[in-house]
Parts: structure tokens; sequence; C-alpha cells
């Protein structure tokens, strides 16, 4: 099987919207990939205010703005689209959104961008909502970080991955786990704010 998937990303640095078209395929249960674009949509001024001031939002409010974030994703993608050539080339949009609370010790997450805004944006089938199925179970909420590791990189057994908070994937026998360790990127964008940049 062949799957052309445009997956998007917004990390706590509020450097931009990642923008990535892959393929991946699958041939008798062994997965490969491409990257075929990538992109880092900078954030206006306006947006880095709003996102980075999200989680003092009144409850309607915060909805708004979840609404409004996943509208200017679909239009992100669409214009993606268009400068890339790729129309009635993807299959599948996978959008993690924007994290804005994040407590797995309350089996809560939450992540702005609406997939059903996105939808209806592009036109196109949208996964989202990501971590909430693994934060319900007890995870950690960073389920598709282990998955992709294990089906594409599966000659590996170690692997940590340094966000804006740093975790580790260990494929141990007949186990494999991931987890949080400690702040990663934010810490690293705090100090280099220091010294006038924006993020590290």
């Amino acid at each position: 099987m062949l799957y052309k998937a445009i997956g998007l990303m917004s990390g706590s640095s509020l450097d931009g919207l990642d923008i990535a078209y892959v393929s991946l395929q699958e041939t008798g249960g062994k997965w490969s990939y491409e990257f075929l674009h990538t992109e880092c949509a900078s954030y206006s001024s306006d947006w880095i205010y709003h996102l980075k001031n999200a989680i003092k939002l009144s409850g309607l409010d915060y909805q708004l703005l979840h609404t409004s974030y996943g509208h200017y994703i679909g239009k992100e993608i669409n214009r993606f689209i268009d400068q890339k050539g790729i129309h009635h080339q993807v299959h599948l949009v996978a959008s993690h959104g924007h994290t804005t609370f994040h407590v797995p010790k309350q089996l809560m997450t939450g992540q702005i961008g609406d997939g059903a805004a996105i939808a209806a944006e592009t036109g196109l089938p949208v996964v989202s909502d990501l971590r909430a199925m693994d934060i319900a179970f007890g995870g950690q909420g960073a389920p598709i970080v282990p998955i992709g590791e294990k089906l594409l990189l599966g000659e590996y057994d170690y692997f940590l991955n340094l966000g804006g908070i740093a975790n580790i994937s260990c494929n141990l026998p007949g186990n494999y786990i991931a987890f949080d360790v400690c702040p990663a990127n934010r810490v690293l964008n705090l100090i280099v704010g220091k010294v006038g940049k924006a993020y590290d």
C-alpha cells in the first residue's frame, strides 16, 4: 500500500507551522518513507500572541481560537498544495495541533486546531487529536513518535526526541515503551531569548 500524507505540527517555540508531505509505503509488513516536500510556515506576530496566550482565555474564547486555528491550518495546507503542485495527490492530513494544556498525571491533554475546520477548508480526510487516546489509557500522550520509530526505523532500539519536552523510546524484548523525561527546547528557547533570538 502507498499512502501520501500531509503531516502538521506546531511546537512550543512558536517558530511556525511545520508541514511535511510524505510518501509511506508498506510492502510485506515492512514500511519505507520519503519526504517529498517540507516547509515551516512562520507565524505572524498575531498568531504567536494568540497561541502563547491561549491558556489564559475563557472557555468560549478558547473554543473560538481552536476553530479559528483549524481554519488557519486548512488554508496553510491549501497554500502548500498550490505551491508544490500536488493537487489530487494527498490521501490524508494528520494534524497534531498546538498543545495548550498537557497534564498526563490527571489523564488530560489539550491541543487546538479543529480537525473539522481543517477538513472543511481542504476537502481532505483529516486525522487529529492524536494524543487523547494514549492519555486516556495512562500514557504520556506522544503515541505518534514511538510508532513511527518502530515501523520506519526498526533497526534501532533507542531514540531520543528533543522537542519542547524530551522523550525517549526503548525497544525492549517483547515491550516497546516511550515516555517524557525532561524539558528540552522550551528551556533552550528561554536561554537564547536572553541574547535576542526567538528560538534555538
